[in-house]
């Protein structure tokens, strides 16, 4: 596998990423670009599937967003500027020589499913787009089961936090096992706290958790003309199930959405792996 490291800049600070090349004897004229979710970096995950899309002829970007993995800035979560990121990406792909004449496509996970969604409804430059284990709303994704009062009581709190932020100057950061406080999650960090201990040693802003609620493409969905195609984990406990099933029920694109008998995170590894990505480039081929 031939890998070419690179870098650009994205609002003054150094972004790091990744151009896997493509089998020339497969090759499409293609490109994946893959943007990864809440606190990820490109290390994770990302090498098996770029193994996977650029033997079977697709070139594939990765890449950190500021402030996480390899490239600089402070490690925080605003989604605007992550979007931007990606769209400084975007911008850098369409010059790059290497990759002059491929059809560009977003392939997204968790929290970097949804701004692949945005993306699609915004940017014409893009061909078609993958989706897992995100949400279309952010509130109503973090509050589901709660009754009306509970949702008031909720947003209050979080209210708080940023109030506390922009009254008194104070910020509280906690670790990643703190605001992933799922099971699944849970379970996630403890597994990979020694191969990357830079995921525990990741601490964020309580007000994280309201840029996250504000997060919504219920309105942007109509809007995507390419083909998407979704992937569900039935028995997900981080992002429900439920927004994978809105968002396909309001795309008015080609759609397609893959149902996975697994949680949140063990889409990522084993045969759900094996089984998704053949899904992936069997749909990539034919856009």
């Amino acid at each position: 596998m031939n890998m070419e490291h690179f870098e650009i800049y994205s609002e003054k600070n150094r972004i790091r990423g990744r151009k896997y090349f493509a089998n020339p004897e497969k090759k499409k004229k293609k490109t994946i670009l893959m943007c990864h979710g809440f606190a990820g970096i490109q290390d994770l995950f990302f090498p098996q599937y770029a193994a996977k899309f650029s033997e079977e002829g697709f070139d594939v970007v990765t890449f950190d967003y500021n402030g996480f993995g390899e490239s600089e800035g402070t490690a925080e979560i605003v989604p605007n500027n992550q979007i931007q990121d990606i769209l400084n990406m975007i911008l850098y792909l369409k010059r790059d020589e290497s990759l002059q004449g491929n059809k560009l496509l977003l392939w997204g996970s968790s929290l970097g499913g949804l701004y692949v969604l945005k993306l699609a409804a915004l940017t014409k430059d893009i061909a078609g787009v993958y989706a897992q284990i995100t949400f279309a709303n952010g509130l109503r994704n973090n509050t589901l089961g709660l009754e009306e009062e509970g949702i008031e009581k909720y947003i209050h709190q979080i209210e708080n936090i940023k109030y506390k932020e922009i009254r008194e100057n104070k910020k509280l950061f906690l670790p990643l096992k703190r605001l992933l406080s799922d099971e699944q999650s849970k379970e996630f960090l403890e597994n990979y706290k020694e191969v990357f201990p830079e995921l525990m040693a990741t601490k964020l802003s309580l007000s994280t958790i309201k840029h996250i609620n504000e997060l919504s493409v219920d309105n942007d969905l109509a809007s995507i003309h390419v083909p998407v195609l979704l992937g569900k984990a039935i028995k997900d406990k981080v992002n429900s199930p439920m927004e994978m099933n809105f968002i396909y029920e309001h795309l008015t694109a080609d759609k397609k959405l893959l149902e996975f008998d697994c949680g949140h995170y063990e889409i990522y590894v084993g045969d759900i792996f094996e089984q998704g990505v053949q899904e992936q480039i069997h749909w990539f081929e034919h856009i």
